[in-house]
């Protein structure tokens, strides 16, 4: 080996040594005592072991402070590369808080923005193990910094490959809409918080004073719904977002892999009978039906504290994954209201970019009436799931365990078929009505009402008709067939395999969207 290849190789293994210390010890030692892990800790509790191919390794920051210096900035505050999660290929940014508190610069942000582009080239996932502080201020190569790129950017690739940001510490501002594009946001209890203005900042600008929690991972899960899964901590968290991996596929052109099938796909649900009660003004936690069909009992929730009405969770099926979208009677009578809609919208998005069937279990599905509900655009975002569900071509498989009420309550869970549904199965002792409501209309309409009128139409809304009656015909479209509820899973699974194949094209569109209400 020559001297100039010696000196090079030494110079190579400085640099290394100096980005594994990142900021340097005190900064590594301050990061613990908040209980935080640091980048390249984080990186190693989520990938394969020893899979981690690290990129733009010897980048350092290029801006000087105002006073001329350049700080010392091992990656810029970024570690990006490629790694193995469960065997498959996946792309991995870092912020580094260690290093000028993970904030963001030229460099950094054109490590995250090529990363993004390499992920959607090579089709395969980007995970973003975010901890930043914002934009490095009163540095000379900061003003937008390029963020502005990185929103077009995610947005392009949105529904090309996952995109999926554990928040494990502040994100504030312009940052902040970042985790908010990705397909999904995972926080961190103990670190993550989220704002357009933090406490300080807003206080500054408009006096309003507001305690740190606001905004919080609990805050973002239970009041804003911005946060699809909440851990108690970075281990946590990060292994939530391993456990989701499992249910993604690579890009949206393949399909998500058949793991190991471990549950017998003729397996009888006898639970079921003693679950769900014959009288159906008793409530029950839909979890344990969900629980008795899936494989194994196993599944992903998403947004477990958000809008606690209706259970959107991943599955599997015979191995099959699948997206389960479920009304839950132990809240509210599972109506149906804004953040329950928007709930469903998002998660319908997903399915359909990442070709996941989807699966209803339906029971008593109307929508919440009231001026609070109204003024606040209920319209719109039911319009929204119309949209989004005539428009999703994944395979649409819909359950009716007791009641299916209401005209937009029951269509956008899929029943009546004529919606897009690919098979809809009822229960025997399910019923179907236009409203679920029992109360007599006369005495709210005074005398401005005939009698002929009321026995005509208004008491004819509320008629229950049960599903024998609705299956007399095929040109009502309501039902494909009659299933006992023991035979639920296997009637899900001969469904999920008779559409797997499923082609399903629109008319041809200038653009790649619909014009969906706002």
């Amino acid at each position: 080996m020559g001297e100039r290849m010696q000196e090079a190789i030494k110079r190579y293994q400085e640099i290394q040594e100096k980005n594994l210390l990142g900021g340097g010890i005190k900064d590594i030692e301050r990061q613990h005592e908040r209980g935080k892990l640091t980048a390249r800790e984080r990186i190693d509790k989520f990938i394969d072991p020893g899979t981690f191919s690290e990129l733009g390794s010897s980048v350092g920051t290029t801006g000087a402070r105002m006073d001329g210096r350049i700080p010392v900035a091992p990656c810029d505050g970024a570690v990006v590369g490629s790694a193995k999660v469960h065997g498959r290929p996946t792309m991995i940014y870092a912020s580094d808080f260690t290093v000028l508190g993970g904030s963001t610069a030229a460099q950094h942000l054109m490590k995250y923005a090529q990363t993004l582009i390499m992920s959607a080239k090579w089709g395969i996932p980007l995970v973003n193990l975010l901890d930043s502080s914002g934009g490095r201020l009163g540095y000379s190569d900061v003003t937008s910094a390029g963020i502005d790129w990185h929103f077009r950017l995610e947005s392009l690739y949105s529904g090309v490959i996952p995109q999926i940001t554990v928040l494990m510490g502040p994100c504030i501002a312009g940052g902040a809409y970042l985790p908010t594009l990705c397909d999904f946001l995972l926080m961190s209890r103990i670190s993550a918080n989220m704002w357009l203005g933090g406490p300080r900042q807003t206080q500054a600008a408009t006096s309003e004073k507001f305690d740190r929690n606001v905004g919080g991972a609990d805050y973002h899960m239970r009041f804003s719904g911005s946060a699809d899964t909440v851990g108690n901590d970075d281990e946590e968290t990060i292994a939530q977002c391993r456990e989701l991996m499992r249910y993604l596929p690579q890009n949206f052109r393949e399909k998500v892999p058949d793991w190991e099938k471990k549950d017998d796909p003729l397996r009888e649900v006898r639970i079921l009978e003693d679950l769900i009660p014959d009288d159906f003004k008793r409530t029950y936690d839909m979890h344990e039906v969900i629980k008795a069909l899936v494989d194994e009992g196993d599944f992903f929730e998403i947004k477990d504290e958000y809008a606690k009405n209706l259970i959107t969770c991943f599955c599997r099926f015979n191995g099959e994954v699948v997206g389960l979208v479920a009304n839950n009677p132990q809240y509210p009578g599972s109506i149906l209201e804004i953040n329950a809609c928007d709930k469903y919208y998002r998660f319908l998005q997903v399915l359909d970019a990442y070709n996941i069937p989807l699966v209803n279990l339906v029971d008593t599905p109307p929508v919440v009436p009231g001026e609070s509900e109204e003024a606040k655009g209920l319209l719109r975002h039911i319009g929204k799931i119309v949209d989004v569900y005539s428009t999703t071509t994944v395979p649409k498989i819909s359950v009716v365990l007791r009641e299916a009420y209401a005209d937009a309550g029951c269509m956008i869970l899929g029943v009546p078929k004529s919606m897009g549904s690919d098979l809809v199965y009822a229960w025997p002792i399910s019923r179907f009505a236009v409203e679920a409501s029992e109360l007599d209309y006369r005495p709210i309409y005074s005398q401005g009402i005939e009698e002929d009128a009321y026995e005509a139409y208004l008491n004819r809304s509320r008629e229950k008709v049960d599903a024998f009656d609705v299956g007399l015909t095929w040109t009502a479209q309501v039902i494909d067939e009659i299933i006992l509820p023991k035979d639920t899973r296997k009637k899900i699974i001969e469904a999920l395999e008779v559409t797997r194949k499923k082609c399903e094209k629109f008319p041809p569109r200038a653009k790649m969207h619909t014009a969906s209400p706002t």
